[in-house]
């Protein structure tokens, strides 16, 4: 019996699937709890349209991010914290900080996730990655000693 999972199933297959499986594990798991539907022309075809769909959103969602890098890369933030006499921080710089520096001095809204690097802990210039899918830009942070 063909059916069209609707979730990720562990080792059965992921969403939108189209898999085959024997009639009584097709109604009696899959279909009976919701994680499938029957494979009926009708559900191919909104299958079909289902996945155009989520491609051309995937790719409006790259183009954007490209844009965001555009406008980031190569660009310079500013962060001022505490630190001791020798120049070390009270308190490390994560992603979030950097995500809250950005929306402050560009203006632009970026998801934390997309923010590759270690904790900072030292005043200094540092170069951060920002990455989604392929696309990557970089960004460099300076951390300041707060007077």
């Amino acid at each position: 019996m063909k059916v069209i999972l609707l979730t990720d199933i562990p080792k059965v297959g992921n969403k939108y699937d189209v898999k085959e499986f024997k009639e009584g594990y097709a109604q009696n798991v899959l279909l009976s709890k919701g994680l499938a539907e029957l494979a009926s022309p009708q559900a191919l075809l909104k299958l079909e349209a289902r996945k155009n769909q989520i491609s051309k959103k995937k790719e409006a969602e790259q183009k954007a991010f490209e844009v965001l890098i555009s406008t980031i890369d190569k660009s310079s933030i500013v962060i001022k914290v505490k630190t001791n006499e020798k120049g070390h921080l009270f308190k490390a710089i994560h992603p979030r900080d950097v995500v809250e520096a950005i929306k402050k001095s560009q203006g632009i809204d970026i998801e934390e996730s997309s923010i590759h690097m270690p904790a900072i802990k030292e005043v200094g210039i540092h170069k951060i990655s920002i990455k989604k899918g392929e696309r990557e830009g970089f960004c460099t942070v300076t951390i300041v000693a707060e007077k």
